[in-house]
């Protein structure tokens, strides 16, 4: 079994040197280890100070690198669709460019990177896969993807292909649009089919998990909580925070203040997240570049601890509950402002938004025809009644 591993965390805060120094570690360990950079800026060429391409590298044994390069990866896995999609456009009028770019749905570019993720967790060429991802909010869109697009495939592509087999030579004329053929059909199920994998990969949390990199600063911190509450309610597993470029004790009275608030913010963050693993890296005195200083960063942050492992308990982030009568969904976002949270039943489905985040689930059966009719948190859980 393939293990994945996703570093996310606001940016700047050293994804790119924990990611990198964690597969240097894992290749040390034996393990065929290959680190990917999903981030649009990659930086992960600049951290090993080597040459990297769109295909994995190897750099050392056991050690590969990839920078995805979406333009190829959307032709890869995305032409028929989009070749659709951009005649689609133009038969409104709109003009080639343009159209092109229309017929880039939302999410296209997120998609083509999970996409490769599912082709490494079935070809086992790899033994763990590090993704090195764009900070927090590129990351929710990339993992809030899957579920985006089935809702946006359902609801655009309704038509099935046999009913657009008969209908295409009798409607066109009069629509003056194209209906899709079979290529673009067998892409659009073929695409549903994979990311349905890809959420079952990344939702598996012996499979898959989320760790979050922070600086202890105020501001790193609440983006760190805002990020935890997200992923929990998309239903993926984190286990631990790693807090990265610590000020050590003698490095003088000039950062006295910084290190008073990092103390702070460290308590804290002990307090906000005890029920994960934190992990902690002292600021180095040479920025973590070249493979010799990021084995280093790599065996600070480790020490005896296994990266491939889960660190924390799995406690699971959503549950739906029937006993008898009594019917809950329970969601685990334990900094969720109750204020900011709305929820309702949509035809079946539970919409569940938090801030600018928003979450369709996909209620059992036993529940489609029930709404909401009572909430409160509880100990870092939504609590659902449903009626």
């Amino acid at each position: 079994m393939v293990r994945i591993l996703l570093y996310t965390g606001k940016g700047g805060v050293g994804k790119t040197s924990v990611s990198a120094a964690t597969g240097i570690e894992l290749a040390k360990r034996g393990l065929k280890t290959l680190v990917i950079s999903t981030d649009p800026a990659h930086s992960l060429r600049d951290a090993f100070k080597k040459s990297i391409g769109s295909e994995p590298v190897e750099v050392g044994k056991n050690l590969f690198l990839q920078e995805i390069s979406v333009t190829e990866a959307i032709k890869k896995y995305w032409d028929n669709l989009k070749l659709y999609l951009t005649a689609l456009m133009r038969s409104q009028g709109v003009d080639g460019i343009a159209a092109e770019e229309i017929a880039t749905m939302p999410g296209f570019d997120e998609a083509t990177e999970l996409l490769y993720i599912r082709e490494y967790a079935k070809d086992n060429r790899f033994d763990v896969v590090v993704m090195d991802t764009a900070p927090t909010g590129e990351s929710l869109k990339l993992l809030s993807f899957p579920e985006a697009f089935s809702w946006y495939m359902e609801r655009i592509f309704p038509i099935s292909r046999k009913t657009a087999k008969i209908m295409r030579p009798l409607m066109k004329p009069f629509l003056g649009v194209p209906i899709p053929d079979d290529k673009v059909f067998g892409s659009i199920e073929e695409l549903y089919s994979q990311m349905r994998e890809v959420k079952e990969i990344l939702s598996d949390p012996e499979t898959t998990t989320i760790r979050l990199v922070c600086n202890p600063d105020r501001m790193s911190f609440n983006e760190t909580k805002r990020a935890f509450t997200y992923l929990l309610m998309y239903g993926y597993n984190v286990d631990s925070v790693i807090v990265n470029k610590i000020y050590a004790d003698d490095t003088g009275d000039f950062l006295k203040k910084w290190r008073e608030s990092q103390t702070e913010v460290l308590e804290e963050i002990e307090t906000a997240f005890a029920d994960l693993k934190i992990m902690k890296i002292p600021m180095s005195a040479n920025e973590p570049t070249g493979q010799k200083l990021l084995e280093e960063m790599g065996k600070k942050l480790y020490e005896d601890a296994d990266p491939m492992s889960v660190m924390s308990s799995i406690i699971p982030p959503v549950q739906f509950i029937s006993d008898g009568d009594h019917k809950m969904v329970k969601i685990r976002i334990p900094f969720a402002d109750k204020k900011n949270t709305q929820l309702h039943n949509r035809g079946g489905e539970l919409v569940v938004q938090i801030d600018n985040w928003r979450r369709v689930f996909f209620l059992p059966q036993s529940m489609s025809d029930l709404n909401p009719v009572n909430a409160e948190f509880n100990k870092g859980f939504l609590n659902i009644e449903m009626s």
